[in-house]
């Protein structure tokens, strides 16, 4: 005779390995470019001396295209696999 606790257990599904995270070198490529805009962000602003807005703007910008970029060279890449 079987009780709840066995046929519960019976039930439950084998654990999942865990879910890969990014790599090291992706966290470290990314905090680098992240650092790059913010950098970018207080040259344009205190050192060519622009309008706050202006400086983000340009900051922003550079991000958006640098994933453009990378968006272009993925699909290239993965187009040729």
């Amino acid at each position: 005779m079987t009780t709840d606790q066995e046929t519960a257990a019976e039930q439950i599904e084998p654990a999942r390995p865990p879910a890969r995270g990014p790599s090291r070198n992706l966290v470290m490529i990314a905090g680098a470019v992240g650092g790059g805009l913010v950098a970018w962000f207080f040259y344009a602003w205190l050192g060519l001396r622009r309008n706050v807005v202006d400086a983000a703007g340009e900051s922003i910008g550079s991000g958006i295209f640098l994933l453009l970029v990378l968006s272009v060279a993925g699909a290239t890449y993965r187009s040729r696999r």
